[in-house]
This record gives C-alpha cells, sequence and structure tokens, in this order.
C-alpha cells in the first residue's frame, strides 16, 4: 500500500501578538492537528526586524502552503512575502491578534466565547478552498487590510502591547477618544489620475475591506474586485469621537457611522498640505477640560509637511502615499461557504 505524500507546510507564528497566550500551547496545537491531517510542518518564530525577504528565504524549503498564525501585522508579511514568491503559494491564516481584521473580513473569526478561532482556522486550512485577493500597495509594501493617515490612523497605533491583552479592541477605543485635541490635516488627494482635490480631515484610510472595525465604511467593498475603497472620516462634534469609539471595541455596530466620505479608487496618492493649523473649538475645549484636572499639554505644530503612514497596523514611514490595488495579488484559504459581497461594483 502507497503512502500518501505529505503537504509540506510552513508555519510563521508571531509569540507576542495581541491575544497570545501560552504560544508553546497553541502552537503546538496547530502543529498537531495539520500532522494527524498528513500535512508536515516547519514552525518558525518572528523576531524584531523581520522582513519580507526573511519570509520568502524561508519559502525555499519547497513548502505547498505557508501559515501565518498572529495578528494583522504578521499576516500582512506573510501575504506581501508570497505575493511575490515565485511560485503561487497559498496562504492560510491563524488569527491570535488584537483586531484581526482581516478573519472578520473572511468567516475566519468572530467575536463568539464559544467558539474558538484557532479550531476553525486549522479546520479551513484542512478542508477550506484557495480565494484570489487583491492587495493594495503602498510606496512598495503591500497590505491586505488598509492604509491609514492622520490622528485617527495614528490612534492605531498608540496602544501598547500590555494594553492589547488586558482590553483587546478597547485599547483602540481609549486611543482614539484621545485623539480628539488634535486638529485635522489637509490633505492632497489625487485619485485615479483626476484634478487633486483637498480635504481637512481626521483620518483617511485605503481599505481593502469593508468591515474596519469601526462600522460597515462601504457596504460594497469586496477583497476580489481590484478596487479599493477611499475613506475620509472627519468627525465633528464629541459624540462622534465616542461613537467612533465604541465601534473599534465592537459596542455600536448597529448605529450609523460619524461623517465620512468613501469613493471607489484604483489608486490614490495622499499628501500633506503645508499649512498653519488652528485648534477647533471642540480642540481648545477638550484641552482646558484637561487642564482642569492637572494634564496640560503643548498646543499642536503648526505647520505639518509629512504625516505618520499606516499599513494593517504598522508605522511605514511618512507621507506622501503613493497607493494602487494589485488584483489577485495572493491565495488565501478562506472556508468552504465564504462568498464575497454580490452588491454591484462602480468606479466613482
Amino acid at each position: 500500500m502507497t503512502t500518501p505524500v505529505r503537504k509540506l507546510a510552513h508555519l510563521l507564528y508571531n509569540p507576542h501578538s495581541g491575544s497570545a497566550i501560552a504560544p508553546e500551547w497553541w502552537v503546538g496545537k496547530i502543529v498537531h492537528k495539520l500532522c494527524s491531517a498528513n500535512f508536515q510542518v516547519t514552525a518558525t518564530a518572528t523576531w524584531a526586524g523581520i522582513e519580507t525577504q526573511d519570509v520568502l528565504d524561508l519559502l525555499k524549503d519547497g513548502s505547498e502552503l505557508l501559515i501565518a498564525a498572529g495578528g494583522d501585522g504578521t499576516i500582512r508579511m506573510a501575504l506581501e512575502a508570497a505575493s511575490l514568491a515565485p511560485e503561487r503559494i497559498p496562504v492560510g491564516i491563524v488569527p491570535v491578534g488584537t483586531g484581526n481584521q482581516l478573519a472578520r473580513n473572511l468567516g475566519l473569526y468572530e467575536d463568539n466565547i464559544l467558539s474558538d478561532p484557532i479550531d476553525k482556522a486549522v479546520d479551513t486550512l484542512i478542508e477550506g478552498k484557495q480565494f484570489a485577493m487583491d492587495l493594495g500597495v503602498m510606496n512598495g509594501h503591500r497590505f491586505a487590510v488598509s492604509a491609514g493617515v492622520g490622528p485617527m490612523s495614528d490612534a492605531i497605533l498608540m496602544p501598547q502591547h500590555i494594553d492589547k491583552v488586558n482590553w483587546r479592541m478597547l485599547a483602540y477605543a481609549g486611543s482614539l477618544v484621545q485623539t480628539i485635541t488634535q486638529p485635522p490635516l489637509l490633505i492632497r488627494v489625487t485619485a485615479d489620475d483626476e484634478a487633486p482635490f483637498n480635504v481637512a480631515a481626521s483620518g483617511i484610510f485605503v481599505t481593502n475591506i469593508s468591515d474596519l472595525g469601526i462600522g460597515l465604511l462601504s457596504e460594497s467593498a469586496r477583497l476580489d474586485d481590484g478596487i479599493l475603497d477611499l475613506c475620509v472620516l472627519a468627525p465633528q462634534e464629541f459624540h462622534d469621537y465616542l461613537e467612533m469609539g465604541f465601534r473599534f471595541a465592537g459596542g455600536m455596530a448597529d448605529t450609523q457611522p460619524a461623517p465620512y466620505y468613501v469613493r471607489k479608487v484604483r489608486k490614490v496618492t495622499l499628501e500633506v498640505v503645508p499649512v498653519s493649523r488652528h485648534s477647533s473649538i471642540l480642540n481648545k475645549t477638550w484641552r482646558r477640560v484637561k487642564n482642569s484636572f492637572g494634564v496640560y499639554e503643548k498646543p499642536p505644530l503648526l505647520l505639518n509637511k509629512e504625516a505618520t503612514a499606516m499599513i494593517d497596523g504598522d508605522a511605514c514611514g511618512t507621507t506622501p502615499m503613493h497607493i494602487e490595488v494589485a488584483p489577485h495579488a495572493v491565495s488565501i484559504m478562506v472556508p468552504q461557504n465564504f462568498t464575497v459581497s454580490k452588491h454591484e461594483i462602480a468606479v466613482a
């Protein structure tokens, strides 16, 4: 009797992911289940300073499946490496991060204490199907979820690891509300070679998914349509910030989002317009309230020439941000019952 040939898989895992506890336990669980399903698994932990080329080097072992276990940052790097590999290698993801945004949009993760995301993810690696997914490209770096700029984008970068472990999505809600004292940025937007326009915004996100954790920014967003969503967020009042903060925490899923503008793009450039910035009445009032409690802040800089660029929850250089879509750039494992949005797609 012929012994079935084992499928070679490489597991790239982040032992310091937001919700990762005792990685030796869950890594062992993943490897055990895969080996029982006739996989041969090599496991590698990420390290400080790891780059996409390092992941590409790992794939030279002949792997037929790349598995990324971690948060959106770890998954982003794995997807980027797979999309640049000489031969197309499908990627499977095991969501053990804080936001798990891509996993949510792929039907791999839900906030349910009765379900085990690791079990569901590994079952998908074994029994799922391949799905050809778009990626975004920002200044040469590929992303799966979103690229962002502005105070609200900076809020995603603010929480410390311990806060994400203890508070999970609430850590982002707190940092988002802290941006209330930050004046909006004036951004020049050039979309699809059209005439540029300037917009004052607290956050601009170019997304590949519909659910960014602050509500459905675009109900027609799809992961395979060759189009990205340009989302301009401009909350005006205190309750707008509170609402969006609770959306980050998953507490206001059914309410309307704060003021925003959405359009479909295939490529877009975001540049900071270097003009003097003045605090709004809301900014000044909030600062006076904080001062009354002994929390003093320096006034914001009057001139901004650049701002921090964010992709998939990590800082990635500064503006200007040149962003475009890479259609069907990577294959990813999804549940057999996964379907993308059926909404009609139209480029604005």
